[in-house]
């Protein structure tokens, strides 16, 4: 697996990164911080778990996630509205 890191970004102690993680910029990585595999860091950040493009807490990343399997069914929620309005 690899990770890039670019920059004069440092890193702190404990930290794990998952394979294909991309850090970019003069940056910190806080100490114990966790970042799971693909995720892609624009910014510093403080110890915790962060997932994604950009990297958010896991917490979000997962609402986030949530929220777009739910778009399938919202988009045919509106088709229908729009047709009994006529629009």
């Amino acid at each position: 697996a690899q990770t890039g890191i670019s920059g004069s970004t440092r890193v702190g102690e404990r930290v794990m990164m998952g394979g294909q993680v991309g850090i970019v910029g003069h940056l910190e990585i806080g100490e114990g911080t966790m970042i799971a595999a693909q995720s892609g860091v624009s910014k510093s950040l403080p110890g915790g778990v962060w997932f994604g493009y950009p990297a958010v807490p896991l917490a979000e990343a997962k609402r986030q996630t949530a929220w777009i399997h739910r778009l399938g069914k919202l988009f045919e929620r509106v088709k229908q509205i729009e047709k009994k309005l006529g629009l």
